[in-house]
């Protein structure tokens, strides 16, 4: 039965299948499905899974500064939103009351 799958490996895992097709002579989707076929037969030979690649200290620590990128940005969108709560709350309580100049007769314009 043939699948489509499709996913995205980073560009450092590009270059080596790359590599690994023009060293053996075959396109690229060849060589990915020759590397599948390989770590296939590899893991039921060796009964397990190696140690998975951990992510590296750069890409930690971008993680961290998008994460309080976040932060920020939702800060800044709680204050705007109190703003606007704070605005539409203002408008509609004057909304209630009456206008001065017609609530009042017109020859009492004077008062306050």
């Amino acid at each position: 039965m043939v699948m489509r799958c499709s996913f995205t490996p980073d560009p450092d895992l590009m270059e080596q299948i790359d590599q690994f097709a023009k060293e053996h002579g075959v396109d690229r989707n060849e060589g990915i499905l020759e590397l599948i076929e390989a770590g296939l037969a590899h893991f039921q030979h060796q009964g397990g899974a190696g140690v998975k690649q951990q992510r590296s200290f750069e890409e930690l620590n971008r993680l961290r500064g998008d994460i309080e990128d976040v932060k920020t940005i939702l800060s800044e969108l709680r204050s705007e939103l109190r703003l606007v709560h704070h605005t539409i709350e203002t408008d509609w309580g004057r909304e209630a009351r009456g206008v001065p100049f017609q609530t009042k007769h017109p020859w009492e314009f004077w008062r306050k």
